[in-house]
């Protein structure tokens, strides 16, 4: 299923926001619960991750400038520093151990090298897959519960992906200028190859029980595709976040219901976007 933001533990995705302007974190369950917690610089970039395996979430940013994360561990409120990475890298974060925790994992594009450090042994992994101009695309595609190396190339929209049984699969699908958006469409606990273009604001999704794609139209070109569990079902739901008014649009996936959320302003970050755009 890969990174969920679910930051109160309700098994469900939150609509978060980060601000570079004053580094604060702005999130709703899209009911009666918030969050607000100032964590961060102009210049870093928001994660995604369940650092301390705990369920829940955790508030963090990756900074470029001297490759180091910093994360508030939810489970004791204490702080994590971890030095992993260098400017140019793109932060790959996931569990690619399988222990439940997110492990800190950078993608070098100049090389087309991953840097993983495994949370269970502190083991440091160093695999070279993919090549530069790649958009890394981790995620469990074959539902082991270990996140897989994986990239796609915009230009000839081909996916390369690395199982963690050691399974290579190549797939075409996309064409440059799509944004890659994987993701459990189909609940199967499998990652999905999926695809949004936004010149027509449509989805391009292989469903890994059957390999029969869907297609849906949702959204507009400008937004930004945001796709996680937002109804708790164990599927990925379409979304996107609009930076021109701050909105929300997402189809449930367990009713078929459209909902829409104003939350963020045209400057923020959506927490929940692609890692790589």
């Amino acid at each position: 299923m890969g990174e969920q933001a679910d930051y109160f533990r309700e098994g469900k995705a939150d609509f978060t926001v980060w601000r570079p302007s004053n580094g604060t974190w702005y999130g709703t369950d899209g009911s009666t619960k918030s969050l607000k917690r100032q964590w961060g610089i102009d210049g870093d970039q928001p994660m995604i991750g369940d650092f301390d395996g705990d369920g829940k979430t955790d508030i963090a940013i990756w900074r470029p400038s001297t490759g180091t994360w910093w994360v508030i561990l939810s489970k004791t409120n204490k702080v994590l520093t971890q030095q992993w990475g260098e400017d140019g890298d793109i932060p790959v974060p996931g569990d690619y151990d399988g222990d439940g925790k997110t492990d800190f994992a950078v993608w070098r594009p100049s090389t087309g090298t991953w840097w993983v450090i495994l949370s269970s042994t502190g083991e440091v992994v160093e695999k070279q897959w993919g090549q530069s101009g790649d958009i890394p695309v981790a995620g469990d595609y074959d539902g082991d519960g270990q996140t897989d190396f994986a990239v796609w190339r915009p230009s000839d929209g081909s996916w390369y992906i690395l199982e963690s049984t050691g399974k290579i699969v190549q797939q075409q699908w996309g064409q440059s200028g799509d944004i890659p958006v994987p993701g459990d469409y189909d609940g199967d606990r499998k990652t999905d190859i999926a695809v949004w273009r936004p010149s027509n604001g449509t989805w391009y999704v292989i469903r890994s029980t059957n390999g029969k794609t869907i297609e849906k139209q949702w959204g507009i070109e400008g937004d930004v595709p945001v796709a996680r569990d937002y109804d708790g079902d164990g599927k990925t739901d379409f979304a996107t976040w609009r930076p021109f008014d701050g909105t929300w649009y997402v189809i449930q996936s367990s009713t078929g219901k459209t909902i829409s959320q104003q939350w963020g302003l045209s400057t923020d970050i959506a927490v929940n976007e692609p890692v790589g755009q």
